[in-house]
Protein backbone atom coordinates (compact mmCIF):
# COMPACT_ATOMS: atom_id res chain seq x y z
CA UNK A 1 0.00 0.00 0.00
CA UNK A 2 0.89 3.52 -0.76
CA UNK A 3 0.85 6.27 2.06
CA UNK A 4 -0.53 9.51 0.96
CA UNK A 5 -1.59 13.10 1.90
CA UNK A 6 -5.01 13.36 1.63
CA UNK A 7 -6.56 17.16 1.18
CA UNK A 8 -10.63 17.05 1.03
CA UNK A 9 -13.01 20.24 0.85
CA UNK A 10 -16.36 21.05 0.28
CA UNK A 11 -17.97 24.53 -0.87
CA UNK A 12 -18.93 26.32 -1.70
CA UNK A 13 -18.44 28.45 1.99
CA UNK A 14 -19.15 31.83 1.71
CA UNK A 15 -22.29 31.66 -0.29
CA UNK A 16 -23.94 29.06 1.05
CA UNK A 17 -23.58 30.35 4.53
CA UNK A 18 -24.03 34.42 3.85
CA UNK A 19 -26.74 33.77 1.54
CA UNK A 20 -29.27 34.19 4.55
CA UNK A 21 -32.63 36.17 5.09
CA UNK A 22 -32.45 34.93 8.97
CA UNK A 23 -30.17 34.13 11.75
CA UNK A 24 -31.90 30.99 11.44
CA UNK A 25 -30.50 30.78 7.79
CA UNK A 26 -26.74 31.73 8.64
CA UNK A 27 -26.26 29.22 11.12
CA UNK A 28 -28.32 26.44 9.46
CA UNK A 29 -25.85 26.80 6.52
CA UNK A 30 -22.52 26.99 8.85
CA UNK A 31 -24.20 23.55 10.50
CA UNK A 32 -24.67 21.84 7.29
CA UNK A 33 -21.57 22.49 5.68
CA UNK A 34 -19.66 21.50 9.03
CA UNK A 35 -22.00 18.18 9.25
CA UNK A 36 -20.98 17.40 5.80
CA UNK A 37 -17.37 17.58 6.38
CA UNK A 38 -17.75 15.90 9.68
CA UNK A 39 -19.19 13.04 8.18
CA UNK A 40 -16.69 12.82 5.53
CA UNK A 41 -14.19 12.72 8.09
CA UNK A 42 -16.22 9.56 9.75
CA UNK A 43 -16.78 7.62 6.61
CA UNK A 44 -13.07 7.68 5.54
CA UNK A 45 -11.96 6.98 8.93
CA UNK A 46 -14.44 3.74 8.89
CA UNK A 47 -13.28 2.87 5.29
CA UNK A 48 -9.79 2.53 6.06
CA UNK A 49 -7.67 0.91 8.91
CA UNK A 50 -4.83 3.08 8.44
CA UNK A 51 -5.99 7.06 8.10
CA UNK A 52 -4.54 9.57 10.80
CA UNK A 53 -6.27 13.33 10.61
CA UNK A 54 -3.95 16.11 10.61
CA UNK A 55 -6.35 19.16 10.41
CA UNK A 56 -8.87 20.18 11.74
CA UNK A 57 -9.43 18.43 15.41
CA UNK A 58 -11.47 15.91 15.54
CA UNK A 59 -13.31 17.37 18.58
CA UNK A 60 -13.89 20.46 17.13
CA UNK A 61 -18.01 20.95 17.30
CA UNK A 62 -17.88 23.57 13.93
CA UNK A 63 -15.61 22.37 11.77
CA UNK A 64 -13.98 24.25 8.69
CA UNK A 65 -14.81 23.27 5.15
CA UNK A 66 -11.75 21.04 4.66
CA UNK A 67 -10.01 18.55 6.29
CA UNK A 68 -6.00 16.66 5.64
CA UNK A 69 -5.03 13.44 6.44
CA UNK A 70 -2.46 10.78 5.94
CA UNK A 71 -3.96 7.41 4.24
CA UNK A 72 -2.79 3.95 3.01
CA UNK A 73 -4.27 2.98 0.01
CA UNK A 74 -4.15 0.91 -3.32
CA UNK A 75 -6.20 2.81 -4.98
CA UNK A 76 -6.70 6.53 -3.74
CA UNK A 77 -8.79 7.76 -7.27
CA UNK A 78 -11.70 5.13 -6.13
CA UNK A 79 -11.35 6.53 -1.90
CA UNK A 80 -11.70 10.17 -3.24
CA UNK A 81 -14.63 10.04 -5.75
CA UNK A 82 -16.13 7.67 -3.88
CA UNK A 83 -16.60 10.23 -0.77
CA UNK A 84 -16.64 12.84 -3.06
CA UNK A 85 -20.20 11.29 -4.03
CA UNK A 86 -20.86 10.17 -0.68
CA UNK A 87 -21.13 14.08 0.20
CA UNK A 88 -23.50 14.86 -2.56
CA UNK A 89 -25.79 11.79 -1.76
CA UNK A 90 -25.53 12.80 2.11
CA UNK A 91 -26.82 16.16 0.66
CA UNK A 92 -29.38 15.03 -1.19
CA UNK A 93 -30.71 12.72 1.51
CA UNK A 94 -31.13 15.22 3.77
CA UNK A 95 -33.22 17.45 1.56
CA UNK A 96 -35.52 14.03 0.98
CA UNK A 97 -35.87 13.21 4.34
CA UNK A 98 -36.87 16.71 5.41
CA UNK A 99 -39.23 16.57 2.34
CA UNK A 100 -40.55 13.06 3.85
CA UNK A 101 -41.02 14.25 7.54
CA UNK A 102 -43.38 17.55 6.41
CA UNK A 103 -45.22 14.70 4.45
CA UNK A 104 -44.90 16.59 0.71
CA UNK A 105 -43.60 15.18 -2.51
CA UNK A 106 -40.20 16.34 -4.60
CA UNK A 107 -41.03 18.69 -6.86
CA UNK A 108 -39.66 18.45 -10.54
CA UNK A 109 -35.69 20.31 -10.80
CA UNK A 110 -35.07 19.66 -6.47
CA UNK A 111 -32.33 16.68 -7.73
CA UNK A 112 -30.81 18.70 -10.40
CA UNK A 113 -31.01 21.97 -8.24
CA UNK A 114 -29.54 19.93 -5.09
CA UNK A 115 -26.46 17.74 -7.14
CA UNK A 116 -25.28 20.58 -8.61
CA UNK A 117 -24.81 23.05 -5.49
CA UNK A 118 -21.98 21.30 -4.01
CA UNK A 119 -18.24 22.05 -5.09
CA UNK A 120 -16.33 18.83 -3.57
CA UNK A 121 -12.57 18.30 -4.54
CA UNK A 122 -9.98 16.11 -3.32
CA UNK A 123 -6.55 16.15 -3.91
CA UNK A 124 -3.95 13.39 -2.88
CA UNK A 125 -0.16 12.72 -3.16
CA UNK A 126 2.17 9.75 -2.40
CA UNK A 127 3.49 11.12 0.90
CA UNK A 128 7.14 10.90 1.59
CA UNK A 129 7.91 11.04 5.22
CA UNK A 130 11.47 12.76 4.61
CA UNK A 131 9.59 15.65 2.65
CA UNK A 132 6.63 16.05 4.47
CA UNK A 133 6.55 20.28 4.18
CA UNK A 134 7.21 19.61 0.55
CA UNK A 135 3.99 17.34 -0.44
CA UNK A 136 1.89 19.43 1.57
CA UNK A 137 2.78 22.31 -0.39
CA UNK A 138 2.21 21.02 -3.81
CA UNK A 139 -0.66 19.80 -2.45
CA UNK A 140 -1.95 23.27 -2.32
CA UNK A 141 -0.61 24.27 -5.35
CA UNK A 142 -2.98 21.70 -7.11
CA UNK A 143 -5.76 22.24 -5.30
CA UNK A 144 -5.73 25.89 -6.32
CA UNK A 145 -5.21 24.82 -9.96
CA UNK A 146 -8.28 22.59 -9.29
CA UNK A 147 -10.53 25.47 -8.13
CA UNK A 148 -9.34 27.31 -10.87
CA UNK A 149 -10.17 25.08 -13.63
CA UNK A 150 -13.74 23.53 -12.01
CA UNK A 151 -15.66 21.69 -13.84
CA UNK A 152 -20.14 22.51 -13.42
CA UNK A 153 -22.92 21.88 -14.61
CA UNK A 154 -25.33 24.43 -16.01
CA UNK A 155 -28.73 24.93 -14.78
CA UNK A 156 -31.03 25.49 -17.55
CA UNK A 157 -33.78 27.47 -15.56
CA UNK A 158 -36.20 30.17 -15.96
CA UNK A 159 -38.55 32.04 -13.90
CA UNK A 160 -38.68 33.74 -10.47
CA UNK A 161 -35.56 33.50 -8.31
CA UNK A 162 -34.88 32.30 -4.73
CA UNK A 163 -35.73 34.82 -2.39
CA UNK A 164 -32.68 34.20 -0.26
CA UNK A 165 -29.71 33.59 -2.92
CA UNK A 166 -31.46 34.66 -5.82
CA UNK A 167 -29.54 31.90 -8.46
CA UNK A 168 -32.08 28.94 -8.44
CA UNK A 169 -35.65 28.96 -9.62
CA UNK A 170 -38.25 28.68 -6.85
CA UNK A 171 -39.68 25.69 -5.86
CA UNK A 172 -41.45 26.19 -2.78
CA UNK A 173 -43.40 29.52 -1.66
CA UNK A 174 -45.82 30.86 0.89
CA UNK A 175 -48.54 32.87 -0.11
CA UNK A 176 -49.79 33.83 -3.61
CA UNK A 177 -48.22 32.05 -6.09
CA UNK A 178 -46.46 35.31 -8.27
CA UNK A 179 -45.82 35.61 -11.53
CA UNK A 180 -42.86 33.43 -13.38
CA UNK A 181 -43.13 30.75 -10.40
CA UNK A 182 -42.99 27.24 -12.03
CA UNK A 183 -46.19 25.25 -11.86
CA UNK A 184 -45.16 22.61 -10.78
CA UNK A 185 -43.91 24.53 -7.70
CA UNK A 186 -45.14 23.45 -4.17
CA UNK A 187 -47.24 25.77 -1.47
CA UNK A 188 -45.68 25.95 2.18
CA UNK A 189 -48.79 27.30 3.45
CA UNK A 190 -49.64 24.63 5.55
CA UNK A 191 -46.16 25.09 7.43
CA UNK A 192 -45.25 27.05 10.84
CA UNK A 193 -44.44 30.90 10.11
CA UNK A 194 -41.56 30.77 11.32
CA UNK A 195 -40.00 28.27 7.94
CA UNK A 196 -41.55 31.32 5.58
CA UNK A 197 -43.60 34.70 5.39
CA UNK A 198 -45.92 35.37 3.14
CA UNK A 199 -44.37 36.12 -0.55
CA UNK A 200 -41.57 34.55 0.01
CA UNK A 201 -40.09 32.03 -2.28
CA UNK A 202 -36.98 29.51 -2.01
CA UNK A 203 -35.00 26.50 -4.21
CA UNK A 204 -34.21 23.70 -3.17
CA UNK A 205 -31.21 24.49 -1.14
CA UNK A 206 -32.46 27.45 0.41
CA UNK A 207 -34.96 24.93 1.74
CA UNK A 208 -32.60 22.45 2.89
CA UNK A 209 -31.45 25.21 5.41
CA UNK A 210 -34.64 26.61 6.11
CA UNK A 211 -35.79 23.07 7.30
CA UNK A 212 -32.74 21.76 8.68
CA UNK A 213 -34.49 20.88 11.83
CA UNK A 214 -36.85 18.80 10.51
CA UNK A 215 -33.97 16.25 9.84
CA UNK A 216 -31.14 16.76 12.78
CA UNK A 217 -32.10 15.62 16.27
CA UNK A 218 -29.14 16.17 18.38
CA UNK A 219 -26.61 18.99 18.36
CA UNK A 220 -28.79 21.58 16.19
CA UNK A 221 -30.22 24.90 17.47
CA UNK A 222 -33.79 25.02 16.48
CA UNK A 223 -34.38 28.26 18.19
CA UNK A 224 -31.36 30.67 16.90
CA UNK A 225 -31.91 34.10 18.52
CA UNK A 226 -33.32 36.33 16.14
CA UNK A 227 -31.09 39.73 15.63
CA UNK A 228 -33.92 41.23 17.73
CA UNK A 229 -33.19 38.71 20.21
CA UNK A 230 -29.55 39.66 20.66
CA UNK A 231 -29.99 42.95 20.58
CA UNK A 232 -32.09 42.77 23.88
CA UNK A 233 -30.40 39.76 25.26
CA UNK A 234 -28.73 41.37 27.78
CA UNK A 235 -31.94 43.31 29.51
CA UNK A 236 -34.00 40.54 29.36
CA UNK A 237 -31.50 38.47 31.06
CA UNK A 238 -31.78 41.03 34.02
CA UNK A 239 -35.64 41.14 33.87
CA UNK A 240 -38.02 39.22 35.96
CA UNK A 241 -38.72 36.02 33.75
CA UNK A 242 -42.01 35.70 35.08
CA UNK A 243 -43.00 39.37 34.00
CA UNK A 244 -41.70 38.61 30.51
CA UNK A 245 -43.58 35.42 30.39
CA UNK A 246 -46.73 36.94 30.98
CA UNK A 247 -46.13 39.00 28.11
CA UNK A 248 -45.49 36.70 25.93
CA UNK A 249 -48.56 34.67 26.79
CA UNK A 250 -50.81 37.37 25.62
CA UNK A 251 -49.72 36.16 21.78
CA UNK A 252 -49.42 32.40 21.97
CA UNK A 253 -46.96 29.65 20.98
CA UNK A 254 -45.38 32.24 17.31
CA UNK A 255 -44.28 34.57 19.75
CA UNK A 256 -41.29 37.01 18.22
CA UNK A 257 -38.85 38.87 20.18
CA UNK A 258 -38.85 42.45 18.37
CA UNK A 259 -42.56 42.39 19.86
CA UNK A 260 -40.42 44.05 23.04
CA UNK A 261 -40.60 46.99 20.87
CA UNK A 262 -43.37 49.17 21.09
CA UNK A 263 -43.56 50.42 17.74
CA UNK A 264 -44.34 46.82 16.61
CA UNK A 265 -47.46 46.80 18.33
CA UNK A 266 -49.41 47.99 15.60
CA UNK A 267 -52.80 47.11 13.51
CA UNK A 268 -50.87 46.04 10.77
CA UNK A 269 -47.97 44.01 12.53
CA UNK A 270 -50.44 42.00 14.42
CA UNK A 271 -52.46 41.13 11.08
CA UNK A 272 -49.73 40.51 9.40
CA UNK A 273 -48.30 37.50 11.92
CA UNK A 274 -51.65 36.16 12.35
CA UNK A 275 -51.73 37.89 16.10
CA UNK A 276 -55.01 38.36 17.87
CA UNK A 277 -55.44 42.08 17.22
CA UNK A 278 -58.04 41.99 19.85
CA UNK A 279 -55.21 41.76 22.17
CA UNK A 280 -53.30 44.74 20.98
CA UNK A 281 -54.12 47.03 23.95
CA UNK A 282 -53.89 44.61 26.43
CA UNK A 283 -50.20 43.92 24.94
CA UNK A 284 -49.21 47.85 24.86
CA UNK A 285 -50.69 48.19 28.95
CA UNK A 286 -47.90 45.41 29.43
CA UNK A 287 -45.01 46.49 27.41
CA UNK A 288 -45.70 49.77 29.10
CA UNK A 289 -45.59 48.29 32.48
CA UNK A 290 -42.03 46.29 31.26
CA UNK A 291 -40.32 49.16 30.08
CA UNK A 292 -40.94 51.40 33.07
CA UNK A 293 -39.38 48.24 35.35
CA UNK A 294 -36.49 48.32 32.74
CA UNK A 295 -35.84 52.23 32.95
CA UNK A 296 -35.96 51.98 36.75
CA UNK A 297 -33.02 49.19 36.87
CA UNK A 298 -31.21 51.14 34.07
CA UNK A 299 -31.66 49.10 30.97
CA UNK A 300 -32.11 49.91 27.66
CA UNK A 301 -34.14 48.44 25.22
CA UNK A 302 -30.95 48.65 22.40
CA UNK A 303 -32.44 47.69 18.55
CA UNK A 304 -28.79 46.92 17.55
CA UNK A 305 -26.09 44.35 17.52
CA UNK A 306 -23.57 43.43 15.96
CA UNK A 307 -22.05 40.66 13.62
CA UNK A 308 -18.16 39.70 14.53
CA UNK A 309 -15.72 37.77 12.04
CA UNK A 310 -12.40 37.00 13.71
CA UNK A 311 -10.16 35.21 11.29
CA UNK A 312 -6.33 33.69 12.12
CA UNK A 313 -3.71 36.08 10.13
CA UNK A 314 -1.12 34.06 7.59
CA UNK A 315 -2.41 31.19 8.36
CA UNK A 316 -1.68 29.67 4.82
CA UNK A 317 2.14 30.75 5.73
CA UNK A 318 1.86 29.33 9.36
CA UNK A 319 0.15 25.90 7.42
CA UNK A 320 3.31 25.90 4.82
CA UNK A 321 6.08 26.26 7.51
CA UNK A 322 7.31 29.32 5.87
CA UNK A 323 8.34 31.06 9.68
CA UNK A 324 9.65 27.46 10.77
CA UNK A 325 13.11 27.48 11.13
CA UNK A 326 12.88 23.60 10.52
CA UNK A 327 10.66 23.02 7.75
CA UNK A 328 11.46 19.00 8.64
CA UNK A 329 9.19 19.74 11.80
CA UNK A 330 6.12 20.94 9.58
CA UNK A 331 4.20 17.52 10.38
CA UNK A 332 4.81 17.81 14.08
CA UNK A 333 4.10 21.17 13.78
CA UNK A 334 0.74 20.70 12.09
CA UNK A 335 -0.77 18.18 15.00
CA UNK A 336 0.53 20.82 17.59
CA UNK A 337 -1.40 23.81 16.01
CA UNK A 338 -4.40 21.81 15.18
CA UNK A 339 -4.51 20.27 18.92
CA UNK A 340 -3.73 24.41 19.69
CA UNK A 341 -6.64 25.56 17.35
CA UNK A 342 -9.03 23.03 18.57
CA UNK A 343 -8.72 23.91 22.09
CA UNK A 344 -9.24 27.46 20.95
CA UNK A 345 -12.57 26.65 19.38
CA UNK A 346 -13.97 25.09 22.32
CA UNK A 347 -13.06 27.73 24.53
CA UNK A 348 -14.87 30.15 22.37
CA UNK A 349 -17.78 27.74 22.21
CA UNK A 350 -19.74 28.63 25.36
CA UNK A 351 -22.13 25.45 25.41
CA UNK A 352 -18.71 23.36 25.64
CA UNK A 353 -16.78 25.65 27.94
CA UNK A 354 -17.92 27.04 30.96
CA UNK A 355 -15.73 29.79 30.96
CA UNK A 356 -16.61 30.11 26.75
CA UNK A 357 -15.80 33.52 25.43
CA UNK A 358 -19.29 33.74 23.42
CA UNK A 359 -22.83 32.84 25.58
CA UNK A 360 -25.82 34.12 26.22
CA UNK A 361 -26.60 37.04 27.43
CA UNK A 362 -22.86 37.90 25.46
CA UNK A 363 -23.93 36.39 22.18
CA UNK A 364 -24.64 33.89 20.43
CA UNK A 365 -21.86 32.00 18.29
CA UNK A 366 -22.45 30.31 15.01
CA UNK A 367 -19.07 28.76 14.22
CA UNK A 368 -16.03 28.25 15.67
CA UNK A 369 -13.43 26.72 13.63
CA UNK A 370 -10.27 26.58 14.65
CA UNK A 371 -8.67 29.81 13.68
CA UNK A 372 -12.30 31.30 13.18
CA UNK A 373 -15.03 32.59 14.28
CA UNK A 374 -18.66 34.12 13.29
CA UNK A 375 -20.77 34.98 16.30
CA UNK A 376 -23.67 37.29 16.88
CA UNK A 377 -22.32 39.57 20.10
CA UNK A 378 -24.88 41.69 22.08
CA UNK A 379 -23.18 45.50 22.12
CA UNK A 380 -23.30 45.62 25.33
CA UNK A 381 -20.40 42.87 25.66
CA UNK A 382 -18.98 43.73 22.34
CA UNK A 383 -15.69 44.96 23.49
CA UNK A 384 -14.97 42.22 26.72
CA UNK A 385 -16.01 39.67 23.98
CA UNK A 386 -13.65 41.61 21.12
CA UNK A 387 -10.24 41.55 23.88
CA UNK A 388 -10.96 38.25 25.27
CA UNK A 389 -11.10 36.52 21.78
CA UNK A 390 -7.93 38.21 21.38
CA UNK A 391 -6.07 36.95 24.37
CA UNK A 392 -6.72 33.78 24.05
CA UNK A 393 -5.95 33.30 20.71
CA UNK A 394 -2.83 30.28 20.85
CA UNK A 395 0.39 31.62 20.92
CA UNK A 396 2.20 29.45 17.90
CA UNK A 397 5.67 30.54 19.38
CA UNK A 398 4.70 28.54 22.60
CA UNK A 399 4.51 25.51 21.08
CA UNK A 400 8.39 24.49 21.17
CA UNK A 401 9.21 25.15 17.76
CA UNK A 402 11.89 27.46 16.11
CA UNK A 403 10.24 30.85 14.36
CA UNK A 404 11.88 32.82 12.20
CA UNK A 405 12.69 36.63 13.36
CA UNK A 406 10.14 35.83 16.60
CA UNK A 407 7.27 36.03 14.31
CA UNK A 408 4.15 36.25 16.04
CA UNK A 409 0.39 34.84 15.91
CA UNK A 410 -2.33 36.96 15.82
CA UNK A 411 -5.77 37.35 14.77
CA UNK A 412 -7.80 40.25 12.93
CA UNK A 413 -11.59 40.96 13.60
CA UNK A 414 -14.12 42.90 11.49
CA UNK A 415 -17.36 43.74 13.09
CA UNK A 416 -20.63 45.41 11.90
CA UNK A 417 -22.75 46.85 14.00
CA UNK A 418 -26.51 47.30 12.59
CA UNK A 419 -30.31 47.71 13.58
CA UNK A 420 -32.21 44.60 14.07
CA UNK A 421 -34.26 45.54 10.46
CA UNK A 422 -30.89 45.93 8.40
CA UNK A 423 -30.92 43.08 6.20
CA UNK A 424 -28.51 40.25 7.22
CA UNK A 425 -27.10 40.20 3.96
CA UNK A 426 -25.76 43.80 3.94
CA UNK A 427 -24.77 43.29 7.69
CA UNK A 428 -22.89 40.35 6.97
CA UNK A 429 -21.18 42.07 3.69
CA UNK A 430 -20.09 45.26 5.91
CA UNK A 431 -18.38 42.51 8.42
CA UNK A 432 -16.55 40.98 5.83
CA UNK A 433 -15.54 44.13 4.28
CA UNK A 434 -14.15 45.41 7.70
CA UNK A 435 -12.11 42.16 8.70
CA UNK A 436 -10.64 42.55 5.24
CA UNK A 437 -9.83 46.21 6.11
CA UNK A 438 -8.49 45.17 8.97
CA UNK A 439 -5.87 42.51 7.30
CA UNK A 440 -4.75 45.33 5.19
CA UNK A 441 -3.50 47.69 7.83
CA UNK A 442 -0.59 46.42 7.13
CA UNK A 443 1.62 43.17 6.49
CA UNK A 444 1.77 41.93 10.28
CA UNK A 445 -2.11 42.65 10.54
CA UNK A 446 -3.19 41.99 14.07
CA UNK A 447 -6.07 44.43 14.19
CA UNK A 448 -9.59 44.98 14.27
CA UNK A 449 -11.88 47.14 12.23
CA UNK A 450 -16.15 47.84 13.30
CA UNK A 451 -18.67 49.67 10.90
CA UNK A 452 -21.26 51.05 12.86
CA UNK A 453 -24.24 50.78 10.10
CA UNK A 454 -27.21 53.74 11.44
CA UNK A 455 -31.07 53.01 10.68
CA UNK A 456 -30.56 57.18 9.56
CA UNK A 457 -27.87 55.62 6.89
CA UNK A 458 -25.17 57.18 8.54
CA UNK A 459 -22.17 54.84 8.47
CA UNK A 460 -18.93 55.13 10.51
CA UNK A 461 -15.69 52.81 10.21
CA UNK A 462 -12.80 52.90 12.48
CA UNK A 463 -9.39 50.37 11.73
CA UNK A 464 -6.80 49.98 14.51
CA UNK A 465 -4.21 47.64 15.46
CA UNK A 466 -5.35 45.89 18.95
CA UNK A 467 -2.14 47.13 20.35
CA UNK A 468 0.16 49.84 20.18
CA UNK A 469 1.31 49.85 23.77
CA UNK A 470 -0.17 49.87 27.45
CA UNK A 471 -3.27 49.82 27.33
CA UNK A 472 -4.92 48.18 24.67
CA UNK A 473 -7.14 50.07 21.48
CA UNK A 474 -9.99 48.13 23.49
CA UNK A 475 -9.32 49.15 26.76
CA UNK A 476 -8.87 52.96 25.99
CA UNK A 477 -12.94 52.75 24.06
CA UNK A 478 -14.03 50.38 27.06
CA UNK A 479 -12.27 53.39 29.47
CA UNK A 480 -14.11 56.02 27.22
CA UNK A 481 -17.50 54.44 26.89
CA UNK A 482 -17.62 53.97 30.75
CA UNK A 483 -16.34 57.48 31.03
CA UNK A 484 -19.52 58.63 29.53
CA UNK A 485 -21.71 56.17 30.84
CA UNK A 486 -20.90 56.70 34.68
CA UNK A 487 -21.43 60.76 33.52
CA UNK A 488 -18.00 61.82 34.23
CA UNK A 489 -17.54 63.04 30.96
CA UNK A 490 -20.31 64.30 28.58
CA UNK A 491 -20.57 63.42 24.61
CA UNK A 492 -20.36 67.13 23.97
CA UNK A 493 -16.54 66.82 23.23
CA UNK A 494 -16.54 64.49 20.69
CA UNK A 495 -19.49 66.11 19.09
CA UNK A 496 -17.31 69.29 19.43
CA UNK A 497 -14.08 67.85 18.25
CA UNK A 498 -15.98 66.72 14.87
CA UNK A 499 -17.65 69.75 14.14
CA UNK A 500 -14.60 71.83 14.90
CA UNK A 501 -12.19 69.46 12.74
CA UNK A 502 -14.45 67.38 9.78
CA UNK A 503 -14.49 70.80 8.00
CA UNK A 504 -10.66 70.83 7.97
CA UNK A 505 -9.74 67.49 6.59
CA UNK A 506 -8.36 67.18 3.49
CA UNK A 507 -9.87 63.92 0.87
CA UNK A 508 -8.16 61.50 2.66
CA UNK A 509 -9.24 62.06 6.44
CA UNK A 510 -5.80 63.82 7.73
CA UNK A 511 -5.18 67.34 9.69
CA UNK A 512 -1.74 68.75 9.51
CA UNK A 513 -1.51 69.45 12.93
CA UNK A 514 -1.42 67.14 15.10
CA UNK A 515 -0.39 69.39 17.72
CA UNK A 516 -3.45 71.47 17.28
CA UNK A 517 -5.89 68.48 18.05
CA UNK A 518 -4.24 67.58 21.27
CA UNK A 519 -4.44 71.03 22.76
CA UNK A 520 -8.18 71.14 21.43
CA UNK A 521 -9.04 67.88 22.77
CA UNK A 522 -7.50 68.21 25.95
CA UNK A 523 -9.74 71.29 26.71
CA UNK A 524 -13.09 70.10 25.26
CA UNK A 525 -12.62 67.24 27.67
CA UNK A 526 -11.67 69.53 30.26
CA UNK A 527 -15.18 71.54 29.23
CA UNK A 528 -17.20 68.33 29.25
CA UNK A 529 -16.17 66.80 32.78
CA UNK A 530 -18.81 67.00 35.27
CA UNK A 531 -16.90 65.94 38.04
CA UNK A 532 -15.85 68.08 41.06
CA UNK A 533 -12.84 69.97 40.92
CA UNK A 534 -10.63 67.22 43.53
CA UNK A 535 -11.57 64.49 41.07
CA UNK A 536 -11.32 66.62 37.68
CA UNK A 537 -7.59 67.26 36.65
CA UNK A 538 -6.82 63.42 37.21
CA UNK A 539 -9.84 62.27 34.95
CA UNK A 540 -9.23 64.64 32.14
CA UNK A 541 -5.44 63.76 32.35
CA UNK A 542 -6.21 60.27 31.97
CA UNK A 543 -8.29 60.53 29.44
CA UNK A 544 -6.80 62.82 27.03
CA UNK A 545 -3.55 60.43 27.54
CA UNK A 546 -5.01 57.63 26.82
CA UNK A 547 -6.74 59.22 23.88
CA UNK A 548 -3.55 61.04 22.57
CA UNK A 549 -2.19 58.20 22.46
CA UNK A 550 -5.05 56.25 19.81
CA UNK A 551 -5.00 59.43 18.01
CA UNK A 552 -0.99 59.37 17.39
CA UNK A 553 -1.29 55.59 15.72
CA UNK A 554 -4.44 56.62 14.16
CA UNK A 555 -4.29 56.06 10.31
CA UNK A 556 -5.45 59.76 10.09
CA UNK A 557 -7.93 62.15 12.12
CA UNK A 558 -11.08 60.70 10.18
CA UNK A 559 -10.38 57.11 11.51
CA UNK A 560 -9.70 59.22 15.17
CA UNK A 561 -13.08 61.28 15.44
CA UNK A 562 -14.94 57.80 14.06
CA UNK A 563 -13.75 55.79 16.66
CA UNK A 564 -14.61 58.35 19.04
CA UNK A 565 -18.04 58.44 17.47
CA UNK A 566 -18.71 54.50 17.43
CA UNK A 567 -17.60 54.44 21.07
CA UNK A 568 -20.33 57.43 21.92
CA UNK A 569 -22.90 55.20 19.78
CA UNK A 570 -22.34 52.52 21.62
CA UNK A 571 -22.74 53.85 24.75
CA UNK A 572 -25.90 56.00 23.82
CA UNK A 573 -27.81 53.34 22.25
CA UNK A 574 -27.10 49.93 23.71
CA UNK A 575 -24.86 49.79 27.31
CA UNK A 576 -26.98 49.76 29.97
CA UNK A 577 -26.50 52.01 32.51
CA UNK A 578 -23.72 51.47 35.37
CA UNK A 579 -23.70 54.95 37.66
CA UNK A 580 -23.39 53.37 40.98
Amino acid sequence: MTQYLFLFTIGPVQSFIAQARKTQDLYAGSFLLSYLIDSAMEKLSAQLNSCEFIFPHKAIKSKPNRFIATIESDDIAEIGNELKEYVREEFQLITTKVLSNIDLDAPDSLESQVKTHLQVNWVALPLDEDDYAGTYEKLERYLGAIKNVRKFQQLKETGRKCSLCGERNVLFYRGRKRAYTTDHAISLDGQPLKYMHDGEGICAVCFTKRFADKYFKNGYVRNYPSTAEVALMDSLNKLDSGLLDEYRRIFGKNFDTELYYEDNLTERYFEKYNYPVGKREEAKAKLVEIHKIAKEKGLKFCKYYAILMLDGDSMGRWLSGEFLEKKTELKEFHKKLTEELGNYAECVDGEKSEDGIIKEPKGKLVYAGGDDVLAFVNLNHLLPVMKELRTRFPKFKDFGFEIKDNKKSSASAGIAIAHYKTPLSEVLKWARKMEKEAKSIDDDKDAFAIAALKRSGEIRKTVFKWQYGTPSVIEVLEHLIQSLNQEKISNKFIKSLGLEFRRLMDKEGQYKDSDIIKTEMKRWIARSCMLDKGRKKRAVDDLTKKLVMLYTNSKSLDNFLSALEIADFIEREALNDNKN
